[in-house]
């Protein structure tokens, strides 16, 4: 016979049981009315970059199978190539996107460079202004990230993270309840509707029919212009004198069977026309593979990319990838840089 007392610890468990099950229950609901919310007002899921995210891809540049084509650059390249159509094209290569949108590349160059273990290629997507020693650490904390937070059990965590944002608006946290309610609060805007998709293999889809192009481009001048006023472009024997650095870390990844190939991407309008004022293309981009003794590609300097239509000036419309990955691949194979 069962004691009173073990009849009340199994009555406890139960109302216990019983709470934790309303309590998902109403979790449940509330989750679900916000998707439905948002749904309705024509939101939808979007994956969100993360220095997490990065260092799943960071983890990718090992491997003796193939070699290592490691992307790095800024938003241009990041929104520019079809990573599935690149490995496609390229079967004797593995392509790791590092590129990260709004930082300029030059901490993470180094990092590969200091990295014994790396054995590979890579395609560098900079300008004059990058080079610049001003932005040497702009991509340096997710390298600090990579080499002392992350662990086995954040990859875990970034994995079920990325499956659950790919799904669910929710999932990002400019739509949680928290977020939003600071927004009624201060009578805010509603969220931005962002035209980027953003994959798992951290290259970004841009959709140009959800943005105002013209705007994006005056935009893109006007902050390239204050940038400046900030950080002046140096002479160019200064400039020149600098890339020592760049160098050393080039010809360190090339004393381990690698190389580093500098890559310009394709700008137009107003941002194409501040840029060449403030950084003549004589006096610096033509310099650099003879300072670096590294390749270089002008991508203008082909057919393809000189007559390309940039939606606002800076990047392509994510219908124009695959085409800009194929044309970039023939045009980097045509002088030797790759091998497909």
């Amino acid at each position: 016979m069962d004691s009173p007392n073990c009849n009340s610890v199994q009555s406890k468990a139960q109302s216990w049981f019983s709470v934790w099950m309303l309590c998902a229950l109403i979790a449940v609901v509330i989750v679900c009315a916000a998707e439905w919310h948002w749904r309705d007002l024509g939101y939808k899921p979007h994956l969100r970059d993360s220095a997490q995210l990065w260092s799943i891809q960071r983890d990718r540049v090992y491997t003796t199978t193939s070699t290592p084509l490691v992307l790095l650059g800024a938003s241009h390249i990041e929104y520019s190539i079809d990573m599935k159509r690149l490995d496609q094209l390229l079967p004797d290569y593995r392509p790791v996107m590092l590129a990260y949108n709004g930082h300029y590349p030059l901490a993470a160059l180094r990092d590969l460079a200091h990295d014994e273990a790396f054995r590979g290629v890579v395609l560098c997507d900079i300008d004059a202004r990058g080079l610049s020693d001003y932005y040497d650490a702009a991509q340096q904390p997710f390298v600090d990230y990579y080499h002392h937070q992350w662990s086995p059990s954040w990859h875990l965590h970034r994995l079920l993270l990325s499956d659950w944002q790919r799904v669910a608006i929710s999932g990002s946290p400019q739509f949680s309840i928290v977020a939003a309610a600071l927004r009624w609060l201060a009578n805010g805007p509603p969220p931005w509707r962002t035209p980027l998709r953003f994959h798992t293999d951290r290259s970004g889809d841009i959709d140009f029919s959800q943005a105002d192009g013209a705007a994006l481009m005056r935009g893109f001048a006007t902050g390239f212009r204050e940038d400046l006023s900030e950080h002046p472009p140096k002479l160019p024997t200064t400039w020149l004198a600098e890339l020592q650095r760049v160098r050393q870390w080039c010809d360190t990844i090339r004393s381990r069977g690698g190389e580093v190939i500098f890559l310009r991407t394709p700008t137009s309008g107003a941002l194409l026309a501040a840029e060449d004022e403030a950084f003549p293309r004589a006096k610096y981009w033509d310099q650099l593979a003879a300072a670096v003794k590294s390749p270089t590609f002008y991508a203008t300097d082909d057919a393809y990319f000189a007559t390309l239509h940039l939606g606002d000036g800076s990047h392509v419309d994510y219908h124009q990838k695959a085409a800009y990955t194929r044309a970039l691949v023939d045009a980097l194979a045509a002088r030797g840089l790759l091998q497909h």
